[in-house]
């Protein structure tokens, strides 16, 4: 059963965890004439607590509330969702997130916030909506003030920071066939006890208690068995998971596809729970035979965008029309829930022509700005919101920034003006924007928008032509990243050489120029915050850097050495602390000071993923997964079958966190294009970690992992040898 949570993580760990008495426990209900409020106090810890407040309008609709109340003892608010929520002397104040402002005669709007109480923590006994009073006192006691120790499955206090809304994920349960046994694997959400004990059924028969891990190896199992867990909280058995997914014979699940047409190639793709129901989807976006990298002239087909679960079923079907040009800079989908209702949305730039999923026309059906040379250069350019479960388009506005003269952008054939990114970013801390971006090697304009109430609204734009950002020209990648640079719960651009703080404003410049590839992690675990490394095209620049993703200060670089196409940041190796780097035009692998640990580069210089039992990452390239060694890589899955994607990037359609635990999945379109075959790992760990698309930096790094040349995920922390353990993602689900 799938269960909805209103719930901030906050898992102490690496300490002794404690319950709470008072947890889930409703300690007011207030009834009024013109509205009811329900005030749950969800945890409790010395010092502070978290609530959850239910505002239920019983009088005639409205459309924006602020919800007011006194606490008795003087609490003060210290962190909220939902809602903007301030404290004054006791009296509080709570006003709508703008997207939640409407309720409806009858409707009830959620929001909740950490607090912290010195003394005593008795609940309110009197709520105001909009000036009126919801009369009725509060009747329950007030949580306890101190914590009372109990089972290791409760929930402490959450860390200081911004909660960001993430989906709410069932167990993603799978059966991978292991030798003459299954690996069973489910996910740990953000939302639970590091330690939550679960046990696991084959059929109505309890096979494991599983306390180490989130996998267990159900030796001589017959393959089609079907699983289910279930999690052990306070000594309670709680309800049980869907059916396990079975990834029988080969150790994959195949996916059936459906092509539009002779020709089509399954290319880039990407995940979110269209329908609400916890489990992914997945978007994919085909290309046509004669797709054209931006350089090369000549009409190309048309691109089709999909939508499939995971038994095959497709959802819809967008047709991009004639005049959005087929090559990888073009088309750069995102996919993930922006309006906070549970189901995600699916946003990509159109034009006149595009079909959305229910069969509507964008624009002008006849329209035709396709030049001689193939290039689209006139006529209007759109970015549109899809819905998520049926492709109707909902919000469609003008693409920003527009292309103007076009050789403005460094040529005058159509190449470097369409150069676009995209992403997905928390640059208010708690809620997703969507991230749009035109231009790279010379000017770049980064734009955020933001998806509330059925309509994009645009929240800002970065410009290199704007007055003091000329410096910031020409020193984007063929991708971008995002992440919480500075700390402060809220997420930056990280385009290249340059970063864009979460309001728009330039944040730094290393001004070493455009590059092929960049990491952005925490590289250097010995040091504190996030790393950059990023290679370079400019021969005059260092050839590959690494850099403090919060300041810009390059820690280490090597020597110029040409057009530097290839690089890579990650643990692969135990027998060096931190990740290792390398890339295709310097020499050795370096550790994260640069300095040169192995003289033998891996066999690869393209993505990364963690497959088998240990912390370390292994290599994936083309349709292989090796693990590094000094002295030669070990193939550990060759996959049958299937192809690479992006020529010689030979890359996969998606990799990351998709199913069962924390180890990455590997999804590559079968070799004649009727399916996604996804292979997980056969081979159990011990390591336990929550679901990694739970980590908002991982997450948004799946949304962009398909822009333009596609590099793999990082999370917020450290994963790797000697690893310590993680903090609890500070999060909420609807």
């Amino acid at each position: 059963m799938h269960h909805r949570r209103r719930v901030v993580a906050a898992i102490a760990t690496g300490a002794a965890v404690v319950a709470v008495a008072a947890v889930g426990v409703t300690v007011a209900s207030a009834a009024a004439s013109g509205c009811r409020v329900a005030y749950t106090v969800t945890n409790s810890w010395q010092g502070g607590f978290g609530a959850n407040v239910d505002v239920t309008n019983l009088g005639d609709p409205i459309n924006g509330w602020a919800l007011t109340w006194a606490f008795p003892a003087g609490q003060t608010v210290t962190q909220a969702w939902n809602a903007t929520v301030t404290t004054s002397g006791g009296q509080t104040r709570a006003t709508d997130a703008g997207y939640n402002a409407p309720i409806g005669t009858g409707a009830t709007v959620s929001f909740g916030f950490n607090a912290s109480w010195s003394g005593s923590n008795p609940a309110p006994t009197s709520f105001a909506l909009n000036g009126v009073t919801c009369t009725g006192a509060a009747s329950s006691s007030s949580p306890p003030t101190s914590p009372t120790p109990s089972a290791s499955t409760s929930t402490p206090p959450p860390p200081a920071g911004n909660a960001k809304q993430m989906e709410d994920l069932d167990r993603g349960l799978i059966s991978v066939r292991s030798g003459s046994g299954n690996l069973v694997s489910w996910r740990l959400l953000g939302t639970e006890a590091l330690a939550t004990a679960f046990n696991l059924y084959r059929g109505s028969t309890r096979v494991a208690t599983v306390t180490t891990g989130t996998n267990y190896l159900d030796s001589g199992a017959a393959a089609d068995a079907s699983y289910t867990v279930r999690a052990v909280v306070g000594g309670v058995e709680q309800a049980a998971s869907g059916a396990s997914l079975r990834f029988t014979g080969g150790g994959y699940l195949d996916v059936p596809i459906s092509s539009p047409g002779s020709g089509y190639t399954a290319n880039d793709a990407s995940v979110g729970d269209l329908d609400g129901d916890g489990r992914y989807e997945i978007v994919l976006k085909w290309d046509p035979a004669d797709a054209k990298d931006n350089s090369q002239s000549g009409v190309t087909g048309v691109v089709y965008v999909d939508a499939y679960r995971l038994d095959g079923t497709r959802l819809w079907r967008i047709n991009l029309g004639r005049n959005i040009r087929a090559g990888a800079h073009y088309t750069q989908f995102q996919v993930y829930d922006y309006d906070g209702d549970g189901r995600a949305e699916v946003a990509m730039k159109t034009a006149d022509a595009t079909v959305d999923g229910t069969g509507r026309v964008i624009g002008s059906a006849s329209a035709d700005y396709r030049n001689s040379s193939g290039y689209v250069l006139t006529g209007p350019e759109y970015l549109t919101m899809f819905n998520g479960l049926t492709g109707a388009a909902m919000s469609t506005v003008d693409y920003v920034p527009p292309r103007g003269t076009v050789s403005s952008w460094g040529d005058s054939y159509g190449n470097r003006v369409d150069r676009f990114l995209a992403g997905t970013a928390y640059l208010d801390g708690q809620r997703p924007s969507l991230v749009m971006a035109r231009g790279y090697y010379t000017r770049s304009v980064i734009v955020a928008w933001d998806f509330r109430n059925g309509a994009l609204t645009r929240r800002w734009t970065f410009d290199s032509n704007s007055s003091g950002n000329s410096a910031y020209a020409g020193q984007g990648n063929h991708q971008l990243s995002v992440a919480d640079v500075d700390a402060d719960g809220r997420d930056e651009i990280v385009y290249g050489a340059m970063a864009v703080d979460d309001n728009g404003a330039r944040l730094w410049n290393t001004g070493n120029g455009h590059g092929d590839a960049m990491h952005v992690g925490d590289l250097d675990p010995s040091r504190p915050g996030l790393e950059e490394f990023k290679v370079d095209e400019d021969g005059s620049k260092p050839s590959s850097w690494m850099a403090d993703a919060r300041t810009g200060q390059v820690l280490w670089s090597t020597p110029a050495n040409g057009d530097n196409g290839r690089g890579v940041s990650g643990d692969i190796w135990a027998g060096s602390a931190g990740a290792e780097s390398w890339s295709a035009a310097a020499d050795g692998v370096r550790n994260p000071k640069g300095t040169v640990v192995s003289s033998r580069k891996p066999g690869s210089t393209n993505f990364l993923a963690w497959w088998d039992g240990d912390t370390t990452r292994e290599l994936l390239d083309g349709t292989h997964v090796d693990k590094y060694g000094t002295a030669g890589d070990t193939r550990l899955l060759t996959a049958s079958g299937v192809h690479s994607n992006n020529g010689t990037k030979s890359t996969p359609s998606l990799s990351g966190d998709i199913l069962g635990d924390w180890r990455e999945e590997v999804i590559w379109p079968t070799t004649d294009n009727t399916a996604l075959r996804i292979y997980s790992t056969p081979d159990p760990t011990s390591t336990r970690l929550f679901t990694l698309m739970h980590d908002p930096q991982y997450r948004c790094a799946i949304a962009w992992q398909n822009t333009a040349y596609n590099q793999p995920p990082h999370p917020s922390y450290f994963i790797g040898s000697g690893m310590a353990t993680p903090p609890a993602p500070v999060i909420y689900v609807r």
